[in-house]
């Protein structure tokens, strides 16, 4: 695995999910508590718009375009009108740092 850090967890308070840019490409960075963190590609397989920074709930991140709504440790669709799920990477904290797995 090629880990690849991504923002200090102290910039991502519990709760929240938030976009980081990574090359040309954005990720959703979710954090959910003290030891588990998430991430997934930041685009809605409904229309292409950017998830964006937002609340977690019910483990769930939310297309403020329409409305789908995405399990954050699976990607799958848990709402419409999203067809198919979005892409999730491995995760971690390490160094007091949020890190994913990107390679494809």
């Amino acid at each position: 695995m090629a880990w690849t850090r991504l923002l200090p967890v102290a910039d991502l308070p519990v709760g929240m999910a938030r976009t980081v840019r990574v090359g040309l490409d954005d990720v959703l960075v979710c954090r959910l508590d003290d030891q588990r963190v998430h991430v997934l590609e930041d685009v809605c397989s409904h229309d292409d718009a950017p998830l964006g920074d937002q609340e977690i709930e019910g483990g769930c991140v939310t297309c403020p375009r329409h409305g789908a709504r995405f399990d954050i440790e699976s990607g799958a669709v848990r709402r419409s009108p999203a067809p198919v799920g979005i892409a999730t990477y491995p995760a971690r904290i390490q160094d007091s740092w949020v890190e994913a797995d990107l390679e494809d």
